[in-house]
């Protein structure tokens, strides 16, 4: 997997690990391109801390990211996560470990690398059973886009672009297949809603409030003309059950809401960094503008100055009497 690769210095440096195994039928580092590669071969920070890492060792340059992204800048330098992206396709740590670093709850950037990895070297049934419970992770994550502007990215929408675009982070994603192909070709269970019990108990407790109905009409008539103060203890526990239907209804009313509050406030926190982003282009346009005005009456003035220095004197007329 090493390629035409030979000799010592950087270039065994940059080769794919001897015992790596071809991953979509090619070397596993040839899934980045290959000006994207000479990016990060030729980048300080891969020459000084991506030199002989480990499954181990990686999880400590890991833990310092502070945000995801690809190439970014006028000489597209790679990012961090890049040159780590890069370096699990070099080294190819086993499932397990990959799994680990996908499980853990605490490093966020860490469980992000690992996704990524995932998404590119595995098979399509295992990136859905693996990555889809991250849609319920929705942290915070520092995305720094191709100009080198950094903005407020969620968890699961990283998700969300390994699984729809076709490149993320100047890395080009495999072909999936959509998630019905794969369900009707028996490969891949249908997604399980994380709301699928509370569907369930809503729909035990249907026929109970129906059932309950039914018997507190003839029991009403019955109580009616025996005594209006008793009350049988059958509509009682229909009661109960409707309070209880109730209860819960409320309760996902309430799960519904937050979801709709997180995601406004999401919203909000988008049209905040373009609207900052806006202003800040603004300022530095009209900054530009107004060092270009001062250039240009500085040269006028530089000029009109040369011109009067250079000019001969004038000869005084003599008057003709």
């Amino acid at each position: 997997l090493g390629g035409k690769q030979s000799g010592k210095g950087p270039d065994m440096a940059n080769r794919t690990d001897t015992s790596a195994e071809t991953v979509h039928g090619t070397n596993p580092q040839y899934l980045v391109d290959r000006i994207i590669r000479n990016k990060i071969y030729n980048d300080a920070y891969w020459k000084e801390f991506c030199f002989g890492l480990t499954t181990e060792s990686l999880i400590d340059e890991a833990v310092k990211l502070d945000y995801v992204g690809g190439t970014y800048g006028g000489r597209r330098r790679p990012a961090k996560f890049l040159c780590l992206f890069l370096k699990m396709l070099q080294i190819q740590p086993d499932d397990d470990v990959v799994l680990e670093y996908i499980r853990q709850p605490d490093l966020k950037y860490l469980r992000a690398l690992g996704a990524a990895y995932y998404r590119i070297s595995q098979r399509h049934v295992d990136v859905h059973k693996t990555l889809e419970p991250l849609f319920a992770d929705y942290r915070k994550l520092r995305y720094r886009d191709i100009q080198g502007k950094l903005s407020i990215i969620h968890m699961d929408e990283f998700i969300d672009w390994l699984f729809r675009e076709k490149t993320v982070c100047d890395v080009t994603m495999p072909g999936m297949p959509k998630r019905e192909i794969l369900e009707a070709t028996l490969d891949l269970p249908p997604r399980e809603s994380i709301l699928e019990e509370d569907l369930e108990d809503l729909e035990d407790l249907e026929p109970t409030a129906a059932g309950a109905a039914g018997i507190d009409a003839p029991a009403a008539a019955a109580s009616s003309a025996a005594s209006e103060s008793t009350a049988p203890a059958v509509p009682e526990e229909g009661k109960e059950d409707k309070d209880e239907g109730k209860g819960k209804k409320e309760g996902r009313d309430r799960d519904r809401d937050r979801d709709l509050q997180r995601e406004r406030e999401r919203e909000r926190e988008k049209d905040d960094e373009k609207d900052r982003r806006r202003r800040k282009d603004r300022d530095a346009s009209e900054a530009r503008h107004e060092r270009r005005e001062r250039d240009r009456d500085r040269d006028r003035d530089r000029d009109r100055d040369r011109g009067r220095d250079e000019s001969p004197p004038r000869k005084k007329k003599k008057d003709k009497k």
